[in-house]
């Protein structure tokens, strides 16, 4: 059971019938205290009862109620193209996994709401008993409508400050009528597939499982086996996550998971990620000096965390090992911008290793199946990258690097890896600096240079160990003025 935890909002732009407003579209409480001022809370604290932001459910054919919650979703506006159109009827006829991936997102994503329960029951009669092997279960992952209007809460009170006209009545969708600071949250859909897509990047050596996305849920049909290449229409019309650990390894590649260690780490994910959710978008947690709320603080960090989820899954699901690892630099570059985790501490192997021993402490072991070995696979690539620095170099010795320019004393492995990787990101910015600072040349040229590809996984690790222990976070947030 939560506690109630007010704060002083400073809103005098706003009439009390209009901030009310906001404020309950927001699922937050607000309150005018004795001296004028207003005082916000989240309603689920106010009311001392639990309402999460994200959760999964799985659908059952034989369970009509498991269906009902589809009804509610918001139709998505989306045109589908002639290709389309051809491709959908072509692969209901086809009875191949990869065919029925492609009906399964392509039935989710344009039925109409009131029609969607009905067509998902439907389709998992007649189709989805068709797979060979183990079962596969249909979940879907839903988004409280709260969740985007609760986001959207500080962007409307920043952009306050640079709202020129008068203010507008309050109708239809409010978060419209304040365009400032959208820029930050343009790129950034602040929905179920945002939360789910770096967990299923993690459970496929080729593809274990497909999403399929509305505007507040995401169904995610889970395979009891690996769906491989497919022909035209259905890998043009799949969402295929590509194969994790998709590297060449001399370790070998990631064991397949099945059905039954993937959905409780999938309702594991989604529960943590609520959990998450909850934390980084309750205005509590956001005080300033004064003690008043700092709504473009909150701003910043609701933002960076649905970039850090994309960018996590982007380095997990890109075929390209060059992009993986700049979008995994990216993610490392928002967990110390968000003050979890200092990009040096994130890519120190000792540092790591301890991360990876708490979460191979804590986590449930359907949870472990899954995840760890992706964890294991990046810390192990920080090991790699230490044994690339070259023994002949004349810098090298068994603790470390010596004699190096510019630097006093012996440079510990931990500290030359580190520093190598912050290298190897900087290099977005060109090698230029590399003339001016002779500490950078020596380190480019101790080392042969090659960066392992499941270093790519190196966020997940971490966001796995803010998911694990995001009660860390509220406590950080509570002790940041």
């Amino acid at each position: 059971m939560t506690t109630s935890r007010w704060i002083k909002l400073a809103a005098s732009q706003l009439q009390p019938a209009m901030l009310r407003t906001l404020a309950n579209d927001a699922g937050l409480e607000v309150r005018r205290i004795s001296d004028g001022s207003w005082r916000v809370c989240v309603q689920e604290d106010y009311r001392r009862s639990q309402s999460p932001l994200l959760r999964s459910e799985r659908a059952r054919a034989a369970d009509p109620a498991s269906f009902a919650r589809l009804t509610e979703l918001f139709d998505t506006p989306i045109e589908v193209s002639s290709l389309t159109q051809a491709g959908h009827a072509k692969v209901r006829q086809q009875q191949t996994p990869a065919a029925l991936a492609a009906q399964f997102q392509l039935e989710f994503m344009f039925t109409p709401g009131s029609q969607l329960a009905d067509v998902m029951r439907t389709f998992l009669n007649e189709r989805a008993t068709l797979l060979e092997g183990t079962a596969s279960e249909i979940h879907v992952v839903l988004s409280d409508p709260a969740l985007p209007r609760r986001a959207n809460f500080p962007r409307i009170l920043t952009s306050l400050a640079f709202q020129k006209e008068g203010l507008p009545a309050v109708g239809g969708e409010v978060g419209r009528l304040f365009p400032a600071a959208q820029g930050l949250t343009q790129d950034v859909s602040i929905g179920a597939l945002t939360f789910v897509l770096p967990a299923l990047s993690a459970t496929a050596p080729k593809v274990l499982g497909v999403a399929a996305a509305r505007l507040l849920a995401c169904g995610v049909w889970l395979f009891g086996q690996p769906l491989h290449d497919a022909d035209w229409p259905s890998n043009r019309l799949t969402d295929a996550l590509l194969p994790t650990a998709r590297f060449d390894n001399p370790r070998g590649r990631a064991t397949v998971t099945s059905v039954e260690s993937t959905a409780p780490y999938l309702g594991w994910w989604v529960q943590r990620s609520g959990e998450l959710l909850r934390i980084a978008t309750d205005p509590a947690g956001f005080e300033d000096a004064q003690g008043f709320y700092a709504p473009t603080r909150h701003l910043a960090f609701v933002a960076s965390l649905g970039r850090l989820y994309r960018d996590t899954a982007e380095a997990m699901r890109s075929d390209s090992p060059s992009v993986s690892l700049r979008a995994a630099y990216d993610a490392l570059d928002c967990l110390e911008g968000m003050r979890w985790k200092a990009f040096d501490n994130a890519t120190n192997p000792s540092k790591v290793n301890k991360v990876l021993e708490r979460l191979r402490g804590t986590l449930p072991p359907p949870v472990a199946d899954v995840a760890l070995p992706l964890c294991e696979r990046a810390a192990r690539a920080l090991e790699e990258l230490r044994e690339g620095f070259i023994t002949r170099n004349r810098h090298y010795s068994p603790g470390g690097l010596v004699d190096m320019p510019g630097k006093s004393g012996s440079l510990s492995w931990d500290k030359a890896v580190q520093m190598y990787v912050r290298l190897d990101r900087n290099s977005a910015h060109s090698f230029g600096k590399i003339e001016e600072d002779p500490l950078d040349r020596a380190l480019l040229f101790a080392h042969e240079g090659v960066i392992p590809g499941d270093l790519c996984y190196l966020p997940f690790l971490h966001l796995m160990d803010l998911l694990a222990d995001c009660e860390r976070l509220q406590v950080q947030l509570s002790n940041r003025r």
